[in-house]
Parts: structure tokens; sequence; C-alpha cells
């Protein structure tokens, strides 16, 4: 009878575990060395593998990313205004740190989607051309390199020189 019961248990524990989700948190790699986990640490990366309810990390977001202070650079844009706004008109503002990293923990906010997405650093923004369907981690679709696959990292100008060409 306990061998049954054991089996049992250990059964339930393995139907607990997303492998998918696993693999998608190990493919991240390790820490940054000198970078501790926290607020500044995995610029770029899709912060809700991680931060989405199902783990590792303890602080759960609904909306999270990177946002670069000019295209193909990896200079954060630190201080830059990120306005999401969701289906039902429903609009908040975080604001990006050192890292160029915004988080927006669930129980602050929790949007509808899809959600619309402007991204502003004094007089200048880039307003994303599509919605967010289904996801509020944008390194989900804006990965680096730009290709037929992504748009490429979020990035606002920080001065009109910096703008690629055609401008915003």
């Amino acid at each position: 009878m306990r061998a049954l019961v054991a089996v049992l248990t250990a059964s339930l524990l393995v139907a607990c575990v997303d492998a998918t989700h696993q693999e998608e948190v190990q493919a991240l790699g390790g820490e940054t060395p000198g970078v501790p986990r926290g607020p500044l640490h995995r610029p770029g990366q899709p912060c809700l593998i991680c931060h989405g309810g199902l783990g590792p990390a303890s602080h759960e977001f609904s909306v999270a990313g990177t946002v670069y202070a000019v295209r193909s650079q990896s200079a954060p844009a630190t201080g830059a205004q990120v306005q999401i706004e969701d289906i039902n008109g429903s609009v908040l503002t975080a604001t990006t740190n050192a890292a160029g990293n915004f988080y927006v923990p669930v129980d602050t906010w929790q949007p509808t989607y899809p959600t619309q997405m402007q991204v502003s650093l004094g007089s200048l923004s880039q307003q994303m051309a599509t919605h967010a369907g289904r996801n509020g981690s944008c390194a989900g679709c804006h990965t680096s390199p730009q290709g037929p696959t992504s748009p490429g990292a979020v990035y606002v100008a920080l001065s009109a020189s910096d703008l690629p060409e055609g401008g915003l």
C-alpha cells in the first residue's frame, strides 16, 4: 500500500511540472556575473518567463520589458516613460530604471489584452505600430536582432540626430 501511495504521489508531482516552461527558464541561461537578481538584471530578456506566475521568480508582473536608447545599441533608455493602454481604455505608465527595465506588478495593474504601447523620453517618443495581443513580456516578440520574426528591441532615440532614417 505504501508503495502504491509513493508511486501515485510521485506521478502527481511530475504531472505538475510544466516541461515547456522549465525549458524556457533554462534557455535564459545564468545570471550576468556581478549583476545581482533584482530590478536591474537580465535586460532584454522575456521577463514573464520567470515573473509570469509559473516562477521561479517570486515577484509576478503583468507587463515588463526593456527599452534601449537607440536602435541596435545596448545603452539603456533610463527614465523613459512606457505608456500602456489596454482594450478597455485603462492606461498605466511605468518608468524605466538604470538598466532600461520596467515592470508592472500584477497587484498594481492587470491589463485586458490587446494592449497598445508608447515609449517616451523627453520630447521623443515611439508608438508601437501594432498591438500586443497575448503577452506582457516585451522581449517575447521584441528580440535582437531585428528580422523576419522580430521587430527588434524596443528603443527610443535620445536626440533627433540619433533617429533612424524615416524618423518617428
